[in-house]
């Protein structure tokens, strides 16, 4: 959760903001900074950190107490908690999402997030269609009920040739590290994602 009125970094943020590369900040600094800055999203695999408590690890401050506020309307939810919320999985959410049942949400970070109103919203619409045995959430892998059409083509690549292309103007470069940090994947997979989004720029050319 993004709780409202508190801004939130990632490891990939927070290396930028000391102007080192991310891979060079967690070797220095990684394990130092995580022992004293907690993680505001505990079990995701995003980090997310309190932005005071960030910035002030990084001007030698004294790291304040975390924020402990109540809820808000306007806390972002990610897709787990969302779809813990609406008592179904996440991957029911993303198609609610696609489908215009659920909007589409705020993309923060490389990912979705939805205003904890707009969950409530959908719950006190009444019709249900969210509870699990209607959805078909926990039917057995293999159930026929459960083949949707896979997507052909990467819908994060558009994104990154973009990236990429505004990075070329500006002077600065974009790393398969911030890519796997951004969409929570192996360095492997952003190193996929870059390779794809160069290669579309190339047939644009």
């Amino acid at each position: 959760m993004i709780p409202h009125g508190h801004p939130v970094m990632t490891e990939a943020s927070i290396a930028a903001a000391a102007g080192i590369e991310l891979h060079t900040w967690r070797r220095r600094h990684g394990t130092d900074f995580r022992a004293r800055v907690p993680v505001t999203n505990p079990g995701e695999r995003l980090r997310l950190y309190d932005a005071a408590q960030a910035h002030a690890y990084l001007e030698g401050q004294p790291v304040p107490p975390a924020p402990t506020p109540e809820p808000h309307p306007e806390d972002l939810l990610s897709v787990g908690e969302t779809a813990e919320v609406l008592g179904t999985d996440a991957s029911t959410v993303r198609a609610y999402a696609s489908t215009g049942y659920l909007p589409k949400g705020v993309e923060l970070h490389g990912r979705p997030w939805w205003p904890r109103h707009v969950v409530q919203a959908r719950i006190d619409a009444g019709d249900q269609r969210h509870h699990p045995e209607r959805t078909g959430a926990g039917r057995r892998p293999g159930d026929p009920r459960n083949r949707s059409p896979r997507p052909r083509t990467d819908d994060r690549v558009p994104a990154v040739a973009a990236e990429l292309a505004a990075a070329e103007a500006e002077n600065r470069t974009v790393t398969a590290d911030q890519l796997a940090e951004r969409y929570s994947v192996s360095r492997r997979t952003g190193e996929r994602l870059l390779a794809a989004a160069r290669q579309q720029l190339q047939k644009r050319s």
